[in-house]
């Protein structure tokens, strides 16, 4: 019992001569030295949603005041990978719900590797390359129906299509996190 309350003793001196000395955890030394920081579009993203979503989330950050153009920070990002893998089966059944010997997918994982590079206005590297990941997962169904039919005109968009896209705005707002994260907070 005495080991816990000097435990918790040592902690609150630690607290207590932390802020006593004006830590801050959070920001680094990057928003002290620099104001502003503009995001061209990310190379790989078709719909511009990572854009959107990294430039939301360094708003939110308060670090840097977000400018298009004449920045002191260029924030450089390439989509390197997407990629989805199924992780959860179930056997597929018959019309009458006897099953069948076959599996169908039921669960997927749908990653995303980007590589983020942050240069000053003059071209000079500050951060990076770095490469961060992020994964969400999600569920779907493989037929929408007992009678395999979808219901969807024409069998446009299935199920998985809708569920993957719908998977892409977490994914995207977990990689924009990771990405201010690693600019506002790493030394």
């Amino acid at each position: 019992m005495k080991i816990k309350g000097s435990l918790g003793l040592l902690l609150l001196m630690a607290g207590c001569y932390l802020t006593g000395c004006y830590y801050q955890f959070g920001q680094g030394e990057l928003a002290r030295v620099y104001h502003s920081i503009s995001v061209p579009y990310i190379e790989g993203d078709q719909k511009g949603e990572l854009t959107a979503e990294v430039i939301k989330q360094l708003s939110l950050s308060g670090a840097f005041h977000y400018v298009n153009e004449s920045s002191d920070l260029i924030l450089k990002i390439k989509i390197i990978e997407l990629r989805d893998e199924n992780i959860g089966f179930r056997y597929d059944r018959k019309k009458r719900g006897k099953l069948r010997k076959s599996i169908i997918p039921t669960e997927t994982r749908l990653s995303g590797q980007v590589e983020v590079l942050l240069v000053d206005k003059s071209g000079q590297t500050i951060r990076g390359p770095t490469r961060i990941v992020a994964s969400t997962d999600f569920d779907h169904t493989y037929y929408s129906s007992r009678h395999g039919i979808n219901i969807f005109s024409l069998g446009q968009l299935n199920d998985l299509d809708a569920a993957h896209d719908a998977a892409m705005r977490p994914l995207n707002r977990h990689l924009a996190e990771r990405i201010v994260d690693y600019i506002v907070n790493s030394w």
